[in-house]
This record gives structure tokens, C-alpha cells and sequence, in this order.
């Protein structure tokens, strides 16, 4: 193509094409619409969301089951606000994702003109939810800018970035072309004498146990050798749910909300954690979890590890690179386990906390587990049956469980379950929600239907927001604002085009999701939870 008729717009489609992306999602409107004339090659696919937020959040499903960034696309102003709180999610669960936003023309920025979409300062306002925020005057920044976004896309922990282009700068036209953009570095090697340090302390240990977290999803094999030898046990995150199979004996899976997990980490002598940051929101508290013993880190974000001064040692590296150093540093032994109990022994004092009302959602997920593939995926929302999940739902392998679990936001599931099924059609693909949170982004079942994706939608109907219904017991105020009416999901479902059933049991919900898998467009499948 000539420079003559080459618009920044079509330069950036061109770019993002030749750096590795290949999807994106968004709406178009009025002021980035010269971002998609570039998009007339094909050579990036667009898909329609219904809702900027949506459009981020499926972004951030297809790069968590693909491990490539995708784009979102989206407008000046309230387009960006609209997608502030997936890209937030993004950044808090290590997500790639390149949001590429337009902004008013150049000579009204800052000067409170009341344009159309008009922020103060939308470059400040991305900081706030992306990890890197950028803004662009003129072609040379836009060709800087992207290759900066893609090596931090391709560096360290993963976070979104996030490129703003004025409208009128779109539309300029520019000489320069698509290249291919240098990525960043090795990750940084670990210190040969913090590998050391981890192993005296490991090698001293009476009651060593580890804790993994989303960080360490590609370190399993070493992490598994590393138990074994240490003789002690291994809890993960959520977001490190399966990156040892939940099969085996030393792993008490994603338990650390659970007392008996809780007793096995106070009793701990040396705690080693592995890419997690030991939030809060791994164990669903106010209360950051405390380390009575001495405590290892490993991370690849240095931030974490100055962020944190009780650890002892603390190893900046790769997760998986710097245990393949330790691991074969430390000997064999029988210890802590052999003496009290593999795991499957806590995994029944677990089970045995879950009260009657967890019943329920106990039946469902293991159901839902008979129903999934080996090879499939779930999306969960935030909703007390995924909490349930985040420890009960078997997973053997990461990336079969998936949950926003640091920033905790409603109607992830659905829009990051599309993503997911975009990036890899051949995965089966579920998305599980509750019957409140759905409602925040059931809009998107249509681009289900549009993009014809077998997606079931198991929504788990409680009539309430259940978990805050029993916090405010709990805390002894009366439930208000906590029960609302329900739509009829079949019938919404029926009305976007999709199939819609109501499940009544474990074995409907079996076939319900097996069928729904095979179908040619999506299902919905309503499960009340007086039904299971």
C-alpha cells in the first residue's frame, strides 16, 4: 500500500497484525471508526461485543487459555470508563491484554472544551486500572508507544496496556509501516546466593510446606519434585488451582480459606510461595495471611518481593527456572507428611466444614466436573458456587478453572468464556455464574449466538446474592437489598437466539452440559439450587 493512502488507524491495524494479534474486540463509534478501516485486510478478526466491558473481558479469556494478547478496542471517554473494570481484573489476575482507545482531537485535550466524550485526562484515568498507560500526539509516538505496549505485553508479569490515539490523529496519514517490534528480555536470572539461602532453610525444615499461586502455573513438574522430596505439603491459589494434579498426595488443592489448611500453614516452620502476591483475596478475608515460620519467596515481579518484609529469602526470577536451580539442591526425606497424614486426610476435615447449604453447590460442581472433558475449560464468576468451586472443582492440569479472583468482579464468566472459545475453538469451553452477577453481562449470550459457539451457560439461580445475604447474618444485620427478581433465563435465553433449559439434579446437569457442548450455538442452563 502506498504512504499517500496509509492512515495511522490502518498503520496501527497493520502493526498490531505484525506483532502477533490476530483478534479483537470491541464496538466501533464515532470517533475510532478510522481504526477499522484498517481491518478491511482481514488479517484481524473484529468481534462485536455488546458492551465495552465485555469486549475487555473477553480479551482477557481468549489470552488466558491462548497465553497471546488480544485487543480491545474501544471509544474516547465512555468507552474507556466502560472497560475500566475488566482491564482492572486484567492487571490484578497477570492478564495481557492491548487496549487500543481513541481520544478527542488533539487541540481541544486538556482545554475543557466540552467535546464529545470530553476527560479531564483519559491517559491518567487508564493508569489507574492498565499496567502501562500511554498516550499519543503525533504518528512517531503511536509507532513508540506500540513497540513499548508490546514488550511490556512480553516481559515480566503480564499486565494490559493501553494506548490512547486522538481522533483526528487516526485519520492522519503517515509514511511509516508494520514492523515487527523487539520483545523484552529473558526474565532476570535468580541469585545464585538467595538459591542458597531457600535451600539451607528448606534443608533445616521440620514442617516445610508451599504455597502456589498463578505465577508458578508453568513450574509443575519441578513444584511436584519438590514436595515429594521435602516431604511436606502444597496448597494453591485459585489462580494456581491444578499446576500440581489435585490428584496428588501432598497437594490440599485451592484450600486456603479453609481452617484445616489454615492450622497446616500456622504449624508451618518454612513456608516457600511461588508467583502469588498472598492476598487476600486467596483466602476470601480481610486479614492478609500470616506466616508464623520462615518464609521464601519466589516472584518474577520485584515489586512483590519489596513490597513484602517478613520474607527471609526472596528469589527475583522465573517461577519455573529458579525451582528447576532448587530443587535438585534438596534431599530426599521422610517428614512431615509420612508422620501426619497425606492430603487427602485434610481434604476430609475440609469437606467436613462445608455446612448444609454448601451441599448443594458441592453436587453441582462435581457434576459439573463428570460433565467437562479432560481438555475443557471453566469460566467462574463471582458467585458462592465458584467459590465452592475454586476448591472442590478437580483439576489435574492448570488452566482448566478459571476465576477473578483479585479484583472480584461480577459478570466475568460469560464475555471471558467467549474469549476463550475465539482463541481456541477446538476447547470445550463452560461458563458458570449466579443468577445475579449473569445478569451484568448476559448481553452477550447474543454474540454467542452470533458467533455460533456450543457454550453452555450454567447460571446458578438462588434467588438472592447469597453470599452477602449470609455475611450480613453473620454480622448481624438484617438482609436488605439482597433479593430481587429474577428474570425467566430460559425465556431470555429463547429470545437471543440461544437454547435454554432448566436442570433439575446432578444427572440433568451431566447431560445438560454434555449436549450443550455438542449443540451448534449456545445453551443456557438455569440450575436452581433447590434442585441439587
Amino acid at each position: 500500500m502506498s504512504a499517500a493512502s496509509r492512515t495511522v488507524g490502518r498503520y496501527v491495524i497493520e502493526t498490531l497484525a505484525a506483532n502477533g494479534i490476530d483478534t479483537a474486540f470491541g464496538i466501533p463509534g464515532v470517533h475510532n471508526i478510522e481504526l477499522y478501516r484498517g481491518l478491511d485486510s482481514r488479517r484481524v478478526r473484529h468481534v462485536l461485543a455488546r458492551h465495552e466491558q465485555n469486549a475487555a473481558f473477553a480479551a482477557d479469556g481468549f489470552a488466558r487459555v491462548s497465553g497471546r494478547a488480544a485487543a480491545a478496542f474501544v471509544i474516547s471517554g465512555p468507552g474507556l470508563t466502560n472497560a475500566l473494570t475488566a482491564i482492572a481484573q486484567a492487571a490484578s489476575d497477570s492478564v495481557p491484554m492491548l487496549v487500543i482507545a481513541s481520544t478527542p482531537v488533539r487541540p481541544s485535550l486538556g482545554r475543557h472544551w466540552g467535546v464529545l466524550h470530553e476527560l479531564a485526562d483519559q491517559r491518567a484515568v487508564a493508569a489507574g486500572a492498565a499496567g502501562l498507560a500511554l498516550h499519543a500526539s503525533s504518528a512517531q509516538e503511536v509507532r513508540s508507544h506500540l513497540a513499548a505496549a508490546f514488550a511490556y505485553l512480553g516481559g515480566g508479569r503480564p499486565r494490559p496496556a493501553y494506548v490512547g490515539i486522538p481522533l483526528d490523529l487516526l485519520a492522519e496519514p503517515t509514511a511509516l509501516e508494520a514492523e515487527c517490534f523487539a520483545r523484552a528480555g529473558s526474565a532476570p536470572q535468580a541469585d545464585a546466593a538467595a538459591i542458597e539461602a531457600a535451600r539451607a532453610l528448606l534443608e533445616r525444615a521440620q514442617r516445610p510446606l508451599i504455597v502456589a499461586g498463578g505465577g508458578a502455573r508453568h513450574a509443575g513438574a519441578a513444584l511436584a519434585r519438590l514436595a515429594e522430596a521435602l516431604d511436606g505439603y502444597l496448597v494453591t491459589t485459585a489462580a494456581g488451582k491444578g499446576v500440581v494434579p489435585e490428584s496428588h498426595s501432598a497437594n490440599l488443592g485451592a484450600s486456603l480459606p479453609y481452617r484445616a489448611t489454615q492450622e497446616l500453614l500456622a504449624a508451618a516452620d518454612v513456608v516457600l510461595a511461588v508467583g502469588t502476591e498472598l492476598a487476600e483475596a486467596d483466602v476470601y478475608t480481610t486479614i492478609r495471611l500470616t506466616f508464623p515460620g520462615r518464609l521464601i519467596r519466589i516472584d518474577i515481579d520485584a515489586a512483590q518481593l519489596a513490597e513484602r518484609s517478613a520474607q527471609e529469602v526472596a528469589i527475583h526470577a522465573d517461577a519455573r527456572a529458579a525451582l528447576e536451580e532448587l530443587t535438585p539442591l534438596v534431599h530426599p526425606r521422610r517428614g512431615w507428611r509420612s508422620a501426619a497424614g497425606d492430603a487427602r486426610g485434610v481434604r476430609l476435615a475440609i469437606e467436613a466444614q462445608i455446612g448444609a447449604h454448601g451441599r448443594a453447590a458441592l453436587t453441582a460442581v462435581r457434576a459439573l466436573r463428570a460433565a467437562v472433558p479432560p481438555e475443557g475449560v471453566v469460566f467462574s464468576d463471582m458467585t458462592q458456587i465458584a467459590y465452592t468451586g475454586n476448591y472442590a472443582y478437580a483439576a489435574d492440569r492448570p488452566g482448566s478453572w478459571f476465576h477473578p479472583a483479585g479484583y472480584g468482579t461480577l459478570g466475568f464468566a460469560l464475555p471471558a468464556a467467549i474469549g476463550a472459545r475465539v482463541a481456541r475453538p477446538e476447547t470445550p469451553v463452560v461458563a458458570l455464574a449466579g443468577d445475579f452477577g449473569v445478569q451484568f453481562t448476559l448481553q452477550e449470550l447474543t454474540t454467542a449466538v452470533e458467533l455460533q459457539l456450543p457454550l453452555p451457560v450454567v447460571v446458578w439461580n438462588n434467588s438472592a446474592l447469597a453470599q452477602i445475604r449470609d455475611d450480613m447474618v453473620a454480622a448481624g444485620i438484617e438482609p436488605i437489598g439482597v433479593s430481587g427478581r429474577n428474570p425467566d433465563f430460559v425465556g431470555v435465553a429463547a429470545s437471543c437466539g440461544a437454547q435454554g433449559v432448566r436442570v433439575r439434579g446432578a444427572d440433568e446437569l451431566v447431560r445438560g452440559v454434555r449436549a450443550a457442548l455438542a449443540a451448534r450455538g449456545p445453551t443456557l442452563l438455569e440450575a436452581r439450587d433447590t434442585d441439587f
